[in-house]
């Protein structure tokens, strides 16, 4: 994949989410590109490090399934269309 297209990505969700969202989407689309988990881990840990991400709530994100991270997603969507 390339890292500036997943930087990109990553760019335009921060800019009109939090960046726990931002991840969560970003992590969830990697795993609906069936990608090997590992490859993903790799992708996420590099963007990461090029974005200067919170590395805790990445790793938490890794752990959830496709079902888990769109669940997420769509709550971290609610609660900010709540306010």
């Amino acid at each position: 994949m390339n890292d500036d297209f997943l930087r990109g990505y990553y760019q335009g969700a921060v800019e009109t989410a939090p960046a726990s969202l931002a991840m969560t989407m970003v992590v969830q689309h990697l795993r609906h590109t069936n990608l090997p988990e590992e490859r993903i881990t790799d992708l996420v840990n590099h963007l990461l490090f090029a974005t200067a991400g919170d590395p805790t709530t990445a790793a938490r994100l890794l752990e959830l399934t496709k079902a888990e991270l769109e669940s997420l997603a769509a709550r971290l969507m609610a609660k900010g269309l709540a306010k």
